[in-house]
């Protein structure tokens, strides 16, 4: 196993802490861990055999681990090439002319190529190959029809006319080919030089001149720690001027892959990526679109999600609550500030409470759930300006629970001395809940909110302060991946429903499933029935259901209209019941 004896060999030089160790493994050993817990597994272990020690806040290595040491053969990694040069082979011909015309407009007029799916990735000889043989069959022209039965004729995987068409409109978004009437496909320009000369590079360019996000991927990696494909899709939303949301995981993964074909990165572990010395020559090499941090987050103008109202995260509510929770962590002359924003954060994700404060009293009570199930949650709060909460006593929380019936107590802080946090984690009544943490989940509730079932695991106090975030990033990608599943669902759809060649456009469950396969997606069948039946329902109404199986009766915008405008109705209607309650103005509500 890695990163157990290269413990030992860090510690041979004096004890560390482990977010220092957990420095070690992403940098050094190029490990993409996005926490301390597989390192605090591997001290554990070494604790059990007696090789280190834990005391005072780190790791320390033992007189048996120093013996055991002398006699371990210890791996080094790979020299990292972050210092090498590398020699492009200059652009020429149609794709220089390609690189030429990049400048800001059209850096901003590329494709968002949202639902990239390039055919036979693996069985039929990888990603340049499949490219390669599609693009021939486009010279010099060719017919839509026999473009799509060439598809499946070609690639076993792909035998639908749904997929066959997004094969073809994945070809047109990297640049490869375009439509040259009503009827025929021609392999463009650049896409013709780049089969004659089999210059990766070529390709290269002609994919960064036609979507986003392509070359101004490797700048984020190069800028990253091991950044994983989860943390990119996330980062896409700021390279994407004509989209209100970021990429896809799937989106994300089709472009690494044609990054690591032309040599442009390398594969680090199953999701995580890093730069090349070929890439960061490539990317310096080509215009990129540049991003204030935060400042290209949201629709852009003229975006159909301005005409609904849309507000960025970071204007509303939810980013104040967190940006006042995390000062005030750190203000340790006036307490009084983090207990009213603990009990308002917790207020925010649904949890209504008060602030109580004062001495010998419990700093807030809050209440998780709703009627018989709910229980009463004890808040109380610890400040530090130094990030770190040292040693202060945990005596008098059984009595503050007493006092308002609660049986659980939320500790809340910006980080505990070890010693402490190990006691707060071994009592069963406490729940230990970083500031950062709940920050995190206030942000992001907006975006993605979880439901009262999801939120459980920050309450929960089964779990150790360590394991909470974990637990909580677990559910925010599960709904990340239910959003992509909808969009592919209405996208596959439509594909059908607009093909002249398919009858009514029906698809039933299996044909469903089988196209979310070729995308790329592996999802039970219960779970793409109730997403189905989601999308067919009257609120939403974009799919139509019947024995024939399911079909589109609306584009992806409008779906995203519908599910975005639900959340409008719902702040509307929650003004007019308000309304009602005090016995205001209710002349413009509905009636009946």
């Amino acid at each position: 196993m890695r990163f157990v004896g290269e413990v030992m060999d860090a510690l041979a030089s004096g004890p560390r802490t482990h977010d220092q160790l957990l420095d070690l493994a992403r940098e050094y050993f190029d490990l993409p861990w996005e926490t301390s817990g597989p390192v605090r597994d591997r001290t554990t272990w070494l604790t059990v055999t007696g090789m280190v020690d834990l005391f005072d806040g780190r790791v320390h290595l033992t007189d048996a681990g120093r013996d055991a040491l002398a006699r371990i053969v210890m791996g080094r990694p790979e020299p990292d090439d972050t210092v090498t040069t590398a020699q492009l082979t200059p652009a020429v011909g149609a794709v220089a002319q390609l690189i030429e015309q990049l400048d800001e407009a059209g850096l901003r007029a590329r494709a968002d190529g949202a639902n990239l799916y390039i055919p036979g990735t693996s069985a039929n000889g990888g990603t340049m190959d499949a490219l390669q043989v599609l693009v021939e069959a486009a010279m010099p022209s060719i017919t839509e029809a026999d473009f799509r039965q060439f598809v499946k004729d070609t690639f076993p995987k792909a035998q639908t006319t749904a997929t066959a068409r997004t094969a073809k409109d994945t070809l047109k978004a990297l640049g490869l080919i375009r439509q040259t009437s009503s009827k025929t496909w021609s392999a463009t320009p650049a896409a013709i030089f780049w089969v004659e000369s089999g210059e990766p590079l070529d390709l290269a360019r002609t994919v960064h001149a036609s979507i986003a996000f392509f070359g101004e991927m490797l700048g984020v990696l190069d800028e990253t720690a091991c950044p994983a494909s989860g943390m990119l899709a996330e980062r896409s939303s700021r390279y994407l001027p004509n989209r209100d949301k970021p990429l896809s995981r799937s989106a994300v993964n089709t472009r690494l892959n044609l990054l690591e074909v032309c040599g442009l990165v390398t594969r680090l572990s199953q999701t995580a990526y890093r730069t090349t010395a070929l890439g960061r020559a490539f990317k310096h090499s080509v215009p990129c679109l540049t991003v204030d941090d935060g400042s290209s987050h949201g629709a852009s103008e003229g975006h159909p999600a301005d005409a609904l109202g849309s507000t960025l995260p970071q204007d509303s509510l939810g980013a104040d609550i967190a940006a006042e929770l995390e000062s005030s962590a750190l203000a340790s002359a006036t307490p009084e500030r983090l207990e009213k924003a603990a009990v308002a954060a917790l207020a925010y994700l649904g949890m209504p409470g008060e602030h109580v404060g004062g001495n010998q009293a419990v700093d807030g009570r809050v209440r998780f759930g709703v009627g018989a199930d709910s229980r009463v949650l004890a808040v109380e709060t610890k400040t530090a300006a130094s990030g770190q909460v040292v040693d202060q006593t945990l005596f008098n929380l059984a009595g503050h629970r007493a006092q308002i019936g609660a049986e659980v107590t939320l500790l809340i802080g910006p980080g505990f001395r070890p010693s402490m946090l190990k006691e707060a984690d071994d009592d069963p009544a406490i729940a230990v809940i970083e500031t950062g943490l709940l920050a995190e989940v206030i942000r992001r509730q907006e975006r993605t909110p979880l439901t009262p079932a999801q939120l459980a695991p920050l309450v929960d106090p089964a779990l150790r302060a360590a394991q909470r975030g974990d637990a909580i990033r677990g559910h925010w990608r599960n709904q990340e991946v239910r959003g992509e599943l909808e969009y592919a669902l209405v996208d596959i759809l439509n594909v059908e429903a607009e093909d002249p060649l398919e009858e009514g456009g029906w698809l039933d469950l299996t044909s469903v499933r089988r196209e979310l396969r070729t995308l790329g997606y592996r999802v039970a069948g219960d779970e793409v029935m109730e997403t189905l039946d989601f999308l067919a329902s009257r609120r939403i109404g974009v799919l139509d259901r019947s024995d024939q199986g399911y079909r589109c009766i609306a584009g992806v915008h409008t779906a995203g209209q519908r599910i975005r405008a639900l959340g409008h109705q719902w702040t509307a209607a929650a003004e007019i019941h308000h309304r009602m309650r005090a016995g205001g103005d209710t002349s413009q509500e509905p009636k009946g």
